[in-house]
């Protein structure tokens, strides 16, 4: 029994990479042409699969329907919070997680860095989009509509003589997250403080959450923080992966 399962696990995931026939079925997974018709037609009659035209199989409805319960079930912090404490171990520097609420940045979640010098981040608080990493990562994956809009909303309340102040800059910059696939906040939000910021993209595609790096300016400069630029987008992809997209 335990063997018929993991079998029809197998083939599964294979329809789910490309469509076949019972014949290529069965010769892909070295079973009799029988066996792969039992399965398929199993896997059929469950609605995680189905047949074409052609006598072709794919993926059914039901294991789409299986796979969005999943994925809408899951706690993004949970799943991020693992790669996160890596990401802090790894590099002794502070990292959060933040939740897009327009028109901020929400961090639910931190984990502190090993530095005296820090900045000030609450879990539960929120962060402007216009002079955050984490709030440009967010921001530059919105639907264009959207984005424009939002850029043409904010008030951008100058923190330092590094804050973006106009829309047509704050634009600029999402094109440029988008098009590098990170964002930088160079003492934009708190002048001791920077950070890199990479998006995490859900199984739509779509950006509500993002991750950061935070780094005290003393003791950290920019040349240093852009070294950190490929763990943080390696750590994104890794949440990326687990949850489902």
């Amino acid at each position: 029994m335990s063997e018929s399962l993991r079998r029809g696990l197998r083939v599964l995931a294979a329809l789910s990479e490309e469509p076949a026939t019972a014949s290529r079925v069965a010769q892909s997974h070295g079973v009799s042409l029988s066996t792969a018709v039992r399965l398929l037609q199993l896997l059929a009659d469950e609605g995680f699969a189905r047949r074409d035209e052609t006598g072709r199989y794919h993926v059914g409805s039901q294991l789409l329907q299986v796979a969005y319960r999943v994925v809408a079930g899951m706690d993004v912090r949970e799943v991020a919070a693992p790669v996160l404490r890596g990401l802090n171990a790894q590099t002794g520097q502070t990292v959060h997680l933040g939740y897009f609420e327009n028109p901020t940045v929400i961090y639910v979640d931190k984990y502190a860095g090993r530095s005296p010098v820090q900045m000030y981040s609450q879990i539960g608080t929120p962060a402007p989009l216009h002079c955050t990493a984490m709030g440009k990562a967010v921001a530059a994956y919105l639907p264009e509509a959207e984005r424009a809009a939002l850029a043409a909303g904010l008030d951008y309340p100058v923190n330092t003589d590094r804050t973006i102040t106009k829309a047509e800059d704050y634009l600029r910059e999402l094109d440029a997250v988008r098009q590098q696939g990170y964002a930088l906040n160079l003492g934009e939000h708190e002048a001791v403080v920077s950070a890199v910021a990479a998006p995490v993209k859900q199984p739509d595609g779509r950006v509500h959450y993002a991750i950061d790096l935070a780094v005290p300016n003393v003791v950290v400069g920019e040349d240093e923080l852009r070294a950190f630029v490929p763990r943080v987008l390696a750590a994104a992809a890794d949440i990326e992966r687990a949850l489902g997209y």
